[in-house]
């Protein structure tokens, strides 16, 4: 529910002129505890990728909480007439428990035509991802358990890019900064859209040792959604320029030894609705090549995966759960040797079941299970303490499983 500012007193605080459009305040408060725990690693386990040591990394389990994707977002939508809006947005991070600190999401700038659609600039969450978390049965991948966890990312402790302005990073379940971004309106159920970032190496510059080339990302896709048949079809591609996702995965930097890189995600979907419960199912194919490498170093990998999920409406909310492999890869060297990325897939299970308070509040339980090939590392989502990185270590072949309750908020 969205609440209108009253005008005046947000021009009297700025010291602006005195006619003003409607502003809005809107977002979500979603918190709870969560526990997470990572099993230890692989021992005396190698391919052409990454190796693990003779003794075991150690597991861990963490406990805290779980601040999820609270926000707050400041917006603005002014008629200009002749059927041409002009739309506004601020977003920012709501750290709800102080451990982060408050950062933009998706702010952007832009105009809305009845008939043909919207274009704005800014930062904003891709086409890409949207197609993943508006299917995601566990709260649109807001945090353990959701898709993101696995889908957009070749796993390697990698669990969502948010904006950045060092051109690297391997997942394609990202937010953007300097992005330009086109969608279209609903034309009988189909809907399309297209973005490009002006350049997404805002801190290095370009074609130097740090950062070779031009660091750019692209993307496009469609989606129908039948008006009468109860059918959901879509498909997107994006690619990455000279962001060096190789790194990521080999844990070996190719920055600055590459003349360039090319990394390439496509999605293709299906969901239908069947009276409360919706199904669906999503395939996906990542690929990483480098340009420009010699000798026995990897330069190209790929993988793919695919997710099968459900949601379930009953009477007091709904109830939710997915199922997502990802399957072995498979690379290539330089020199044309042969290349091993055995024991490189995982297997996901996760679980929900969200309460409804009121219209505005829900409750809600979260379980999830990821079971890692001895040489891989898919992390866990929700909170920079419960991903691959800080407080989770990422141990090759761990298993990790985690239970989160909480509530949300919207307004």
């Amino acid at each position: 529910m969205k609440k209108t500012l009253i005008a005046l007193a947000v021009g009297a605080a700025f010291g602006a002129p005195a006619a003003f459009a409607d502003v809005t305040l809107s977002g979500s408060i979603n918190a709870g505890p969560a526990y997470v725990h990572s099993g230890d690693g692989s021992v005396n386990v190698a391919n052409s990728i990454r190796s693990t040591g003779a003794t075991a990394q150690q597991g861990i389990t963490r406990t805290g909480i779980n601040a999820n994707y609270s926000n707050i977002t400041i917006g603005s939508m002014e008629d200009l007439g002749g059927g041409l809006k002009l739309d506004f947005a601020f977003q920012i991070t709501a750290p709800v428990n102080g451990n982060n600190n408050v950062q933009n999401r998706n702010s952007h700038i832009g105009l809305v035509g009845d008939s043909w659609g919207g274009v704005w600039w800014g930062s904003n969450e891709n086409l890409y991802e949207r197609y993943f978390y508006t299917v995601d049965p566990l709260d649109g991948a807001a945090g353990l358990g959701g898709n993101l966890q696995i889908l957009g990312s070749p796993g390697y402790g990698s669990v969502f890019d948010a904006p950045n302005g060092v051109p690297s990073g391997a997942d394609f379940y990202r937010r953007t900064e300097n992005t330009i971004w086109y969608d279209s309106p609903s034309w009988g159920g189909f809907t399309f859209g297209a973005y490009t970032t002006t350049n997404y190496a805002n801190n290095n510059a370009p074609n130097s040792a740090a950062s070779p080339g031009n660091p750019r990302i692209w993307g496009i896709g469609g989606k129908y959604v039948g008006p009468t048949l109860p059918i959901q079809v879509w498909i997107a591609y994006e690619q990455h320029k000279d962001l060096y996702g190789l790194s990521v995965i080999t844990g070996a930097a190719v920055t600055g030894t590459a003349t360039g890189t090319k990394d390439k995600g496509t999605q293709i979907g299906v969901g239908y609705t069947l009276g409360d419960i919706f199904m669906y199912g999503n395939y996906e194919q990542l690929k990483y090549e480098a340009d420009g490498l010699a000798g026995a170093t990897v330069s190209q990998y790929k993988r793919n995966a695919y997710s099968l999920g459900v949601k379930w409406n009953i009477a007091t909310g709904y109830v939710g759960g997915q199922w997502i492999q990802a399957l072995g890869a498979s690379c290539e060297m330089a020199n044309g040797a042969g290349c091993n990325a055995d024991q490189t897939g995982a297997k996901m299970l996760s679980a929900g079941y969200y309460h409804t308070m009121s219209k505005q509040t829900q409750a809600y339980v979260m379980g999830s299970y990821t079971n890692n090939d001895d040489l891989q590392f898919y992390g866990m989502a929700g909170g920079g303490s419960f991903s691959g990185g800080a407080g989770v270590p990422n141990n090759l072949g761990a298993t990790l499983w985690g239970i989160t309750v909480g509530l949300k908020h919207s307004f």
